[in-house]
């Protein structure tokens, strides 16, 4: 069982009852740390040439926290120099890229071409060797079908050379033709 007398930790006063107790409040938000500022650099005394001092001395004064531009001048021409070239050379290698795409276009195009007619080739080769076709032509061209037997020739020199070993009629009809 809880004890309704409570000695509270921040005031040290007694609450009597659960309700009256103290309530935490959330603590206020903090501001963000900036950190310390450096203080400002102190500025030298600017230095003037003096009537009577010497000129090589005089000559070397400048105001106290000044570069000369002159010694920036050559790095910033050298970094916009080779930002230019770099610039310069990227559109020449996209330009070397462009012109190699078109070519290799035209090269693929030129191959399709080139299958196709292979293609076509083929078809009339396949059309034209057929049995019928070629009876067709050869009868175009005057050939007549041969129904003759077949003749040997006898290539070994054991007969005579080049005759012809068959009908004797068949050879002498064909050499009429």
């Amino acid at each position: 069982m809880r004890n309704d007398k409570e000695t509270t930790r921040d005031t040290g006063r007694t609450a009597t009852l659960l309700q009256e107790r103290p309530v935490r409040e959330a603590a206020a938000p903090r501001a963000p740390v900036r950190p310390a500022r450096r203080p400002a650099p102190a500025r030298r005394p600017r230095r003037v040439a003096v009537p009577g001092a010497r000129p090589e001395r005089a000559s070397r004064t400048r105001p106290a926290g000044r570069r000369p531009a002159a010694t920036r001048t050559p790095f910033v021409l050298l970094v916009v120099g080779l930002m230019c070239g770099g610039l310069v050379t990227l559109l020449l290698l996209n330009l070397m890229l462009a012109q190699d795409s078109f070519r290799v276009k035209d090269l693929r195009d030129s191959t399709n071409e080139l299958h196709q007619q292979a293609q076509d080739m083929r078809k009339k080769l396949l059309f034209e060797s057929q049995p019928g076709r070629l009876d067709e032509r050869a009868r175009q061209q005057g050939l007549r079908p041969d129904d003759g037997e077949p003749r040997v020739l006898d290539l070994d020199g054991a007969g005579r050379a080049g005759a012809a070993t068959g009908a004797p009629e068949a050879a002498a009809e064909g050499a009429r033709q």
